[in-house]
């Protein structure tokens, strides 16, 4: 019998971290791709509100967007592997969050908005589901075949649009690396 060769998945899970507030969009994650060889495809990224910690939330603008250069600064993030036997992740793929520089956005792909205040009902709703899905799913049963692929030179970041630093938020990337 032949075995089918699936890539293997990594996660990244970025812990909640407080929103900012700022004149400019704050990227509070990239993930970025320098390898030559090895394809990243991103098949699932949940924005995760935050409904512990008390605030007077406000309605909050995001974007996630394609990015043409590796963030810098903030904190490196490390993926964490379903089958501790697998092999680890490339070093070329890297996850930060909230760099201070790079993370050049190229392309826009999602401008969306989440309430953060904790009692909000729909802010409830998606912490309750494990987060807003923000990779579209075309419907077939083999998720491999799609999500977003990233090449050599090229990344994700999510970014927030509001200026206020009312709330948290994290987030749960799922990837592929094949």
């Amino acid at each position: 019998m032949l075995l089918s060769l699936r890539p293997h998945v990594y996660f990244y899970n970025i812990p909640s971290q407080v929103h900012v507030a700022n004149q400019d969009p704050t990227v509070h994650w990239d993930l970025f791709n320098a390898d030559a060889v090895r394809l990243v495809r991103v098949v699932s990224i949940k924005q995760i509100p935050d409904i512990v910690t008390a605030v007077t939330g406000v309605a909050f603008a995001w974007k996630l967007a394609r990015t043409t250069a590796v963030g810098t600064g903030g904190t490196a993030q490390t993926a964490w592997v379903p089958d501790l036997s697998q092999t680890t992740l490339d070093t070329d793929v890297t996850c930060r969050s909230k760099p201070t520089a790079g993370a050049t956005e190229v392309v826009i792909l999602s401008n969306y908005a989440i309430h953060s205040e904790e009692t909000n009902a729909g802010t409830i709703i998606l912490a309750s589901l494990g987060g807003l899905e923000l990779v579209p799913r075309p419907g077939s049963a083999d998720e491999y075949r799609h999500g977003i692929l990233l090449r050599q030179n090229q990344g994700l970041r999510c970014a927030q649009i509001t200026n206020s630093a009312e709330g948290n938020t994290g987030w749960l990337i799922t990837f592929t690396a094949e």
